[in-house]
């Protein structure tokens, strides 16, 4: 439930540390069996003490050209250079248009933006793409909840903090 901007802060930042490890798992393919998984480089926590949900596995990885614009990305988002992280997931998303963890990205840049109503739009289509992927859901769903925390619709951070809830059981 929501409990006010606090939890939706905390629920916002969660959200966008946990889809920037999702875009790791996307990075690679999967080990072999027997071989060890090296934890993703530069892995830092994130703030305030929140712990991230693991990736889920990817079903396919990126073509290459989009993992390069997408890795691009994370470094542009670790300097705070929204724009230019935004930028790079658009081209990533021009060649991988098809990929729920690139639009869960780009919304999450555009919640550091502060562009509230393109968070709702960019995570629903990530839904649609993201087929059983119910982690991918969840994290979507709380960003969807704080955004719409965020411009003041209170029932409707409410009614997607349910829908996010609902895919963690």
């Amino acid at each position: 439930m929501v409990q006010g901007i606090d939890a939706m802060t905390k629920i916002q930042v969660a959200a966008a540390f946990a889809a920037m490890l999702l875009l790791g798992g996307c990075a690679t393919a999967p080990p072999r069996s027997g071989q060890a998984v090296p934890p993703p480089s530069g892995e830092r926590a994130p703030p305030g003490g929140l712990r991230a949900q693991p990736a889920p596995a990817v079903p396919t990885a990126l073509p290459p050209a989009a993992l390069a614009l997408a890795r691009a990305a994370d470094r542009a988002a670790g300097r705070r250079d929204w724009a230019g992280a935004a930028r790079d997931l658009e081209r990533a998303l021009n060649i991988a248009p098809h990929s729920a963890l690139l639009w869960q990205r780009l919304a999450a840049v555009r919640y550091s933006q502060g562009q509230y109503r393109q968070v709702v739009t960019l995570a629903m289509k990530s839904n649609a793409l993201a087929g059983d992927d119910r982690a991918i859901k969840s994290i979507n769903w709380r960003m969807i909840a704080a955004a719409r925390a965020a411009l003041g619709d209170a029932r409707g951070a409410r009614e997607a903090e349910h829908r996010a809830a609902a895919l963690g059981r």
